[in-house]
């Protein structure tokens, strides 16, 4: 009952804000079968997914995908460069680097690295670096790319990243207060706001992400501090992702697309 006055008076905040000026037009779908985990799109189109610890990578009928079963589970993918795409191999503390038809390029054993860290968070950085979130230290930082070094960031945090979502220049992240911040290349952090409850959110963009709450859609803006409701059919989905004005919903065998509007 608590949950439902706090969530119901999130809502009252916002009601004089709530009139959306998003609209939804689904657009096609996409079946697949035997999918385990839908990663997301790329700014190309191509849609990732693993199936049995392998990384596929599809658009219309070609397929590529990688697989290096040796290092045990894929714990996170990063797509934001689609010509550089990284794996995270928890488990055996490595991150796979792979070109746009999954071709393994690089192979980073952090194990080996000086300081030794214990990744559990990646981003691409561009200009050969990477974003990381090392849980020995509890800090973030760049590992370079050619160099091999190690510079952090950031003071040490309490509890670990949940979601992130990397650029060139800054680091964007959920810490354990459900707190949604960012740290800049120069290690400068910025707080944009609280989340609000959610099942599940993707990121809209840098200030504003898509969430799900009471199986409905909303757009979260932490700039204005206003919500919106998008007009979403599906009700029953596994993971949804945005890039570039589409919505993809993933359900149990297939993906449908929405157009947002705004």
């Amino acid at each position: 009952m608590k949950n439902i006055f706090k969530y119901l008076f999130f809502l009252a905040s916002f009601s004089l804000f709530s009139q959306t000026n998003y609209t939804c037009n689904k657009l096609d779908s996409l079946f697949l079968r035997n999918v385990d985990k839908y990663i997301g799109k790329d700014n190309f189109k191509n849609y990732y997914y693993t199936i049995n610890n392998q990384l596929f990578k599809q658009r219309n009928n070609k397929t590529y995908n990688y697989k290096n079963l040796a290092l045990g589970e894929i714990h996170e993918v990063d797509i934001e460069n689609p010509l550089q795409i990284l794996l995270l191999y928890k488990n055996f503390n490595t991150v796979i680097l792979l070109d746009n038809q999954l071709n393994e390029v690089q192979k980073i054993d952090f194990n080996t690295i000086d300081p030794f860290l214990n990744i559990t968070s990646i981003g691409f950085g561009g200009q050969n670096k990477l974003w990381f979130f090392d849980s020995n230290s509890q800090k973030i930082g760049l590992y370079d790319l050619i160099t091999s070094s190690v510079k952090f960031l950031s003071t040490p945090f309490k509890g670990s990243i949940s979601k992130k979502m990397a650029t060139y220049n800054l680091f964007y992240f959920l810490n354990n207060n459900n707190e949604y911040q960012s740290i800049s290349i120069f290690g400068k952090i910025e707080t944009l706001g609280q989340l609000p409850t959610n099942e599940e959110f993707c990121f809209f963009d840098e200030k504003k992400i898509i969430f799900v709450n009471k199986g409905l859609f909303y757009i979260y803006d932490f700039n204005y501090k206003t919500i919106y409701k998008l007009d979403i059919s599906e009700k029953s989905f596994l993971k949804f992702f945005f890039k570039d004005g589409i919505l993809s919903i993933f359900t149990q065998n297939k993906i449908i697309n929405y157009q947002i509007n705004f």
